[in-house]
């Protein structure tokens, strides 16, 4: 089992996610047929965008579809606040680790639903033989905003298949000159009971003095008790930031 060809979709604009249209997706790039000589997976994807207006979230939630496969494969990405006149530099593409079965002669579909407007959001499925799969499920966007010192609780997500959570990824924006943009993540899975806490975020927000960062990414292994997490339970994700934290993005991978 390993490489065996990468393929990029995009670039395309992606919309702002607007609070009246729920998860507002922009598909990236065109439908794809995977090709035969399979089975593959979908080992890793890398994520480029610009995100070219000041004080702007850069979070958002990638959505892989393949049509033969009934899953959930969301994954939060993105992190800072974009910038017209005051950006960082250029970086590399957002690396994101999954595990997505893609057989031959499936379609696959990309989206993004973005906290604010991007431009020329660029994808690659970096493909790899053999059958490997891990859900992921996310939660928050542009829908959400945190209150300085007040807890969030995003929507909960419900696991559709049984298994631990084996890595968080969290991406949120300070926009506010020199404001922290820290925060704490507690992951609450009934049942459970340890405290699961995490830090998250890092540096100074920025309005007149943005950068776009990679999410936070967290490797853990988080059942109930010692096992699984069942079927149907439903997890949520609490966000307390010292500061005002606009659009918080959670997303959690299962297996």
């Amino acid at each position: 089992m390993g490489y065996r060809f990468a393929k990029v979709q995009g670039p395309t604009d992606s919309v702002a996610q607007v609070v009246a249209d729920g998860r507002l997706k922009t598909q990236i790039g065109s439908t794809y047929t995977i090709p035969p000589g399979g089975p593959f997976h979908i080992h890793k994807l890398l994520v480029a965008k610009g995100n070219v207006v000041n004080a702007k979230e850069c979070a958002g939630i990638v959505e892989i579809k393949v049509s033969s496969v009934d899953g959930t494969f969301e994954y939060a990405y993105g992190n800072g606040s974009g910038g017209a006149t005051n950006s960082a530099q250029n970086g590399p593409a957002e690396p994101i680790d999954c595990r997505i079965p893609a057989p031959s002669g499936s379609e696959l579909k990309i989206y993004v639903n973005d906290a604010e407007i991007a431009k020329d959001v660029t994808i690659t499925c970096i493909f790899w033989d053999g059958i490997q799969r891990v859900d992921s499920y996310a939660c928050g966007g542009g829908t959400f905003d945190c209150t300085a010192d007040t807890e969030l609780s995003l929507t909960a997500m419900t696991i559709l298949k049984a298994g631990k959570i084996k890595q968080i990824r969290f991406a949120g924006s300070v926009i506010a000159d020199a404001e922290a943009g820290s925060a704490k993540l507690v992951v609450d899975v009934p049942g459970e009971g340890y405290p699961q806490e995490f830090a998250v975020g890092n540096g100074p927000g920025g309005a007149t003095l943005g950068g776009a960062q990679w999410a936070d990414v967290i490797d853990v292994d988080i059942g109930v008790g010692r096992g699984a997490i069942p079927i149907n339970t439903k997890v949520t994700i609490k966000i307390t930031a010292a500061e005002a934290l606009k659009s918080p993005t959670c997303s959690i991978a299962v297996a």
